[in-house]
């Protein structure tokens, strides 16, 4: 099945991907960007109000919504995790109605799996199809349905987030790609499993990424 979806990736008439992938310098992420310039422009520094602010951001239209790169960088200015979030335009204007179009899940649809290979390459798409999904956590306080996923691939780790509300299928999906390595993996699960709580929504250990 990965490799079906590789092929039809590679198969897009859509610029070359974006290659933007944890491990690289705040640098190189500007440097190597290959602007799709239709679906995302280059990257900007994102001025960090709070320690929740990512690093650097992009911001285009995509499949009938808003589509946002954001990017992470430890303390050496090396991009630990790098997501992509998707919403409805729709969920603006008729909010008990929308619907989104994307979703960001192993078991999401085709748009959702192209959107992930044009922004970081085939391989990373292959490599997320394949991985292991080592806890799924139902998020009970963010409405009716949130539903995070933390995944293990062989170059890197996933999350997705997917939210809905009542009236509502799937207003915002998130995909992240995590740089490989297992102890921060774990420790995100433990943060997800924490603040699943809807007692913890406010605590500050909740707002980071």
């Amino acid at each position: 099945m990965a490799s079906f979806f590789m092929a039809i990736a590679s198969c897009l008439v859509f610029p070359n991907p974006l290659l933007a992938l944890p491990g690289e310098t705040g640098s190189e992420i500007v440097r190597n960007w290959r602007a799709a310039t239709h679906i995302l422009p280059r990257p900007n520094l994102v001025r960090k109000l709070t320690d929740g602010y990512p690093d650097f951001e992009s911001t285009g239209a995509a499949a009938g919504g808003r589509l946002t790169f954001s990017a992470f960088l430890n303390s050496s200015g090396i991009s630990e995790s790098e997501t992509i979030d998707y919403r409805p335009d729709a969920c603006e204007t008729e909010p008990y109605r929308c619907s989104g179009q994307v979703v960001f899940q192993k078991s999401g649809n085709n748009l959702g799996h192209l959107l992930i290979a044009e922004v970081f390459g085939p391989e990373v798409l292959e490599d997320f199809l394949s991985s292991e999904a080592l806890r799924i956590i139902n998020d009970p306080g963010w409405a009716s349905g949130a539903v995070n996923v933390f995944y293990a691939g062989k170059r890197f780790n996933y999350s997705t987030w997917v939210h809905s509300e009542p009236g509502k299928v799937r207003a915002i999906s998130h995909f992240t790609v995590l740089k490989k390595n297992d102890a921060e993996l774990r420790r995100r699960i433990r943060l997800a499993e924490t603040c699943s709580s809807p007692s913890m929504r406010s605590d500050p250990l909740c707002s980071s990424p």
